[in-house]
């Protein structure tokens, strides 16, 4: 929201608060539980849960959540009315600037556009950022593919579109040829813009926290078990966080980025998840949310720091104080990390119990059963058999677990191939 002071008091007065998307759950929950009247906009895929959900008021059906002129519509179809208290947001990265426009047209309290653009649009995310100084690689926008091999970046590079989720479409470009197979292998030339950018050396971390009147207030850095790309080719998703006493100077460095990175975006109150490589002693920016991160990043974050990321972002939407403070670390270290999945249909797949009895585990989340037909695993980072959340003494301990964890489930795991 726009900034404000936080009230005293750790209860909102009730408010209409719109949210734009039916995911994460978590924050409907926590808006409820402070006396919000949620008001839930989703797709039509999403209604049926949403109706059957106890954390909201009313439920509205939109045709898309990335179109104001949708939502604004099915608002009024519903007769719902909002008055200058009500708060729109949204706790999704796709429809923020949707949440910020509906927001300004309805005369509610809602984060200016150009926050939320700056946000979503990852082009303009790295001009404000480089603006500021920070380290960040270079970026154009090419409106069509076949537009890729005339570029003003020398190779490689990353091509990416704008509505990009679970790094599905996304492509290193490491010469003129690869580009012009590029375009032809995605075919249609009206499909764009697509963002490029230079590509970056260095392995990935990702910055999660909590950030209130400017002021950075929980830091959380972890390591990538592989930079998110290498997916393709075999590496694991999932992270470590790392101990802030056993890496005080990542750390310290973390601050000065993520700081300088939100002051530049103009996001001064709620969560972040930011994207950066290492370089030696230098990090350079990659791309910043102003939401939870995926995976279990919520969960590790609790489990180490204390702090419940989706009740801190209800607390900025309704002007709450941050719980922050009164938050309690825990000495160890944890990390999460998808179980593969193969493409087939999976005969034999780990219980729950067995799975938990593996080195460290502290939580199982299993996704696919016997029976189920996964799809092709190489073509989306999200794409997993379930998760895990593993606990351990420090960093290189947890990595080690979560490698292993997912080296044996790999084993145990039976499928059988399905036609395409």
């Amino acid at each position: 929201m726009t900034a404000t002071d936080p009230r005293t008091d750790a209860a909102a007065e009730a408010v209409d608060v719109v949210v734009l998307g039916w995911k994460p759950t978590e924050v409907l929950r926590a808006l409820t539980g402070y006396g919000a009247r949620v008001v839930c906009v989703c797709e039509p895929s999403d209604a049926s849960a949403a109706r059957e959900a106890a954390d909201v008021d009313t439920v509205v059906v939109a045709g898309t959540l990335t179109d104001a002129a949708e939502v604004l519509a099915a608002l009024a179809r519903t007769g719902i009315r909002l008055t200058a208290d009500a708060i729109v947001c949204s706790a999704d990265e796709f429809p923020l600037v949707t949440a910020s426009l509906v927001g300004e047209a309805l005369g509610c309290r809602a984060w200016p556009v150009p926050l939320a653009l700056a946000l979503r649009d990852k082009f303009v995310q790295k001009q404000l950022v480089r603006a500021a100084g920070i380290p960040v690689a270079e970026a154009c926008v090419v409106d069509t593919l076949a537009e890729l091999a005339l570029a003003p970046l020398a190779p490689p590079f990353v091509i990416k579109p704008f509505d990009e989720a679970g790094v599905r479409r996304t492509s290193v470009v490491r010469s003129t040829e690869e580009a012009e197979e590029l375009a032809q292998r995605e075919g249609s030339e009206h499909s764009g813009p697509w963002l490029a950018e230079s590509f970056v050396e260095g392995g990935e971390l990702h910055l999660d926290g909590v950030v209130r009147q400017g002021g950075l207030l929980l830091l959380s850095v972890s390591r990538y078990l592989a930079n998110v790309m290498d997916f393709r080719t075999g590496g694991l998703v999932g992270s470590t966080t790392l101990d802030p006493d056993e890496h005080a100077g990542l750390y310290s460095r973390a601050a000065d980025v993520a700081t300088r990175s939100l002051r530049a975006l103009g996001h001064t109150d709620g969560v972040f998840h930011l994207e950066v490589f290492e370089q030696d002693q230098a990090l350079v920016f990659g791309e910043c949310a102003g939401r939870v991160g995926g995976g279990r990043v919520d969960t590790v974050v609790q489990l180490k720091f204390g702090v419940d990321l989706h009740d801190e972002w209800a607390r900025a939407v309704l002007a709450l104080p941050s719980a922050v403070a009164t938050a309690e670390q825990d000495p160890r270290t944890f990390g999460w990390v998808h179980l593969p999945a193969v493409r087939g249909r999976a005969t034999v797949v780990p219980t729950d119990d067995e799975v938990r009895q593996r080195p460290g585990v502290e939580v199982v989340e299993m996704k696919v059963k016997p029976g189920a037909t996964v799809t092709d695993v190489l073509k989306d980072s999200n794409a997993r058999s379930g998760r895990v959340v593993v606990s351990g003494p420090d960093a290189a301990e947890v990595t080690a677990r979560l490698r292993g964890v997912s080296a044996w489930f790999r084993t145990a795991l039976a499928v059988e191939p399905v036609e395409s």
